[in-house]
């Protein structure tokens, strides 16, 4: 199982790739299975150290059972073990949490990035006695805490991260992004859990504790990691210098992204947004996206694909190497 040690590079996120008419009410059979085996492939290559899928860049919210299993499935056999992939099961409930991991151990997953049910917000008790339950449940399967307050309407207090880390011994990393707090819980955790940052946070977490920041997360791989797996050399070399100017440039690039620098307008067009840069880039073909969340504002959707123009003018920048072109 991934111990929190075992977590070094870049994750990179992926889309859940539409066929055409996926934005319909009545499509079926949705997921863009040639496109998720290329990007799979084109993720690697490039230097992605794991992945992570099926989380709201993934559309896990929106995707059938069997699209769920079919797109799991693609995914998992393409990689064949070659890197760590940890995909997503949020739902509702337990159970349901449940019948979906049983699905993706049996594929070969390596974990599972895994958000809390949100129809009712849970108390701290409630979230901590949630993973454990998984954590019992598929005691040989890494667990990913997706750290997401806005999605799942729950804080993740630094009390939270000292308790699960004693109930659910399986939780040993974190979809997290909050600077202020991290060395916080990095102590709270007594260092069981690793924090990964988003990778424009990357420097700022590896200056507090440039030891336990050993890997990052980011939907732009899927414009390209090329500029994530830099940074992360950078500062895995403590080359602060250079890791400064990488982020510099991916602040440049996604300076259009958040409508208006508004956090919480863009959490209401997250997945629509991360989809259409995407393929403004040029990287992949992520396809329609599903409904109810395919309606984006214009003015909104311009920035994304401005954003997605200038991450096109970093790849071809940096190389997966972390050497400037």
């Amino acid at each position: 199982m991934l111990s929190a040690q075992d977590f070094k590079g870049v994750y990179g996120i992926l889309p859940t790739p539409a066929t055409d008419g996926a934005d319909r009410w009545d499509a079926t059979d949705t997921v863009d299975l040639d496109e998720t085996a290329r990007l799979t492939e084109k993720l690697i290559a490039d230097g992605c150290s794991g992945l992570l899928a099926l989380g709201t860049t993934g559309e896990c919210a929106t995707l059938t059972g069997d699209e769920f299993e079919a797109f799991a499935d693609c995914l998992l056999s393409t990689v064949g073990k070659r890197v760590p992939v940890l995909v997503g099961a949020t739902t509702l409930g337990t159970h349901e949490t449940v019948r979906r991991l049983r699905f993706l151990r049996d594929r070969g997953a390596d974990g599972t990035m895994l958000g809390l049910p949100m129809w009712q917000p849970c108390s701290e008790q409630q979230a901590v006695k949630f993973y454990a339950s998984i954590s019992e449940a598929f005691p040989d399967m890494a667990i990913m805490v997706y750290a997401n307050p806005h999605a799942f309407r729950f804080s993740f207090p630094v009390s939270f991260w000292g308790a699960v880390a004693e109930a659910a011994p399986t939780v040993t990393s974190a979809k997290f992004a909050n600077p202020a707090s991290y060395l916080e819980c990095l102590a709270a955790s007594r260092s069981k859990i690793n924090f990964l940052p988003i990778d424009s946070m990357a420097l700022a977490f590896a200056q507090q504790s440039p030891d336990a920041m050993t890997a990052s997360w980011a939907t732009a791989a899927c414009m390209g990691p090329q500029p994530c797996v830099a940074l992360m050399k950078a500062i895995d070399a403590k080359d602060f210098d250079l890791a400064r100017d990488i982020t510099k440039d991916i602040a440049w690039a996604n300076e259009t992204f958040i409508p208006g620098g508004n956090v919480e307008e863009f959490g209401k067009f997250n997945l629509q947004l991360e989809k259409i840069r995407f393929q403004e880039s040029g990287y992949c073909r992520p396809g329609p996206i599903r409904p109810p969340y395919d309606i984006v504002p214009d003015e909104y959707a311009e920035g994304a694909r401005e954003c997605g123009r200038r991450w096109s003018e970093m790849v071809k920048k940096y190389t997966s190497t972390g050497v400037r072109q």
